[in-house]
């Protein structure tokens, strides 16, 4: 007989849904093993000996891989031995492109907060600080293992820097400040591909100290001055390049104006501004944007905009927009002068 393919009923498919905490949690405890590293240094390894590698229980392991290979992050072939896959491939360390400090973070304290999205839905309220004490960025500056895993899994998005520098004249500028930029990722970026800029990072004492030793490695670090500070409170001038690198969305509306408004007293009439965001669409299809939305909403008090939205913010701020750019991982940006 014909074998009918199984076209799934709208409650299979609901199901499924309704089982993507257990991916989350799977793929973290896939990132905390180090399966991918694993796997890549010990191709077509068998269970037995991918069991000894993570020093796990071999039955357990081997229904979490059978659970992966579902997910389609690992393969198990027919000898019984497994291998990454492309889509594994992510996970792997030893990259500053590498998914696996996300996995942890999403698997570990905003999966927590998730468990209180009903609270932000209810009152508007971030749940991150109703379940830790405190607000996502205060609580991660008083423990240090928690800020460098959050700093290493917003370096998983380099690859939505790439094409930033091929689309602005750099040639016409002379001083970048990247304000709030991490470890400066996108900053080395504009340095390394025009020679003659210099640049000014403002960010937290941690990840000023992490930025100025990955610029040493990279040799840039006499092209750029580091500066600890607040940038709700003050942003540094003299500057002929200003850059906002998914700062924006982690504020509400109110908050953004302050900074925005900061950065327009720093900053000379016709002066650049670039926003570097994920861009809600403006019809109801499902986007990374939408799902992040919901991520701001429960872990850190702000949202993901429309264009439109961050075009009326940007100018009353002072701002006129110019030109909005794809990026890749449905990045957007958004560029604007200082009227």
């Amino acid at each position: 007989a014909r074998h009918t393919p199984h076209v799934p009923s709208p409650r299979d498919r609901l199901l499924h849904l309704m089982t993507g905490a257990w991916t989350t949690q799977a793929i973290a405890v896939a990132a905390e093993l180090r399966l991918a590293d694993h796997l890549d240094a010990h191709p077509a390894s068998g269970l037995a000996e991918l069991a000894e590698l993570t020093g796990t229980h071999a039955d357990s392991l081997g229904r979490l891989l059978r659970y992966l290979a579902g997910l389609g992050l690992v393969a198990a072939d027919p000898d019984g031995s497994y291998h990454l896959t492309e889509l594994g491939g992510p996970l792997r360390t030893g990259s500053d492109a590498s998914f696996q400090p996300l996995a942890l973070l999403y698997g570990g304290p905003f999966y927590r907060s998730f468990g209180e999205l009903r609270h932000s839905v209810r009152t508007g309220e971030e749940a991150f600080a109703r379940v830790f004490g405190d607000h996502h960025f205060p609580h991660f500056a008083r423990h240090p293992e928690l800020a460098d895993l959050f700093d290493r899994a917003m370096a998983a998005s380099a690859p939505m820097f790439v094409p930033v520098a091929g689309l602005v004249d750099l040639a016409a500028h002379r001083v970048v400040v990247d304000v709030a930029g991490g470890n400066g990722e996108l900053l080395g970026r504009l340095l390394r591909a025009a020679p003659h800029l210099q640049g000014v990072l403002l960010e937290r004492p941690h990840a000023v100290e992490a930025a100025e030793k990955a610029f040493a490695t990279a040799g840039l670090a006499d092209r750029c001055r580091f500066v600890t500070g607040d940038f709700t409170s003050w942003i540094p001038e003299g500057g002929d390049l200003y850059v906002l690198s998914r700062v924006l969305h982690d504020w509400d509306d109110e908050r953004c104006l302050t900074i925005l408004r900061r950065c327009a007293r720093a900053m000379a009439p016709g002066t650049e501004l670039l926003v570097v965001e994920r861009l809600l669409p403006a019809d109801a299809r499902l986007s990374l944007a939408v799902a992040w939305d919901v991520h701001m909403l429960c872990n850190v008090g702000g949202r993901e905009r429309t264009e439109s939205h961050y075009r009326r913010l940007l100018e009353t701020a002072g701002f006129d927009f110019t030109a909005c750019h794809e990026l890749p991982l449905q990045g957007a940006l958004l560029r604007f002068k200082r009227r």
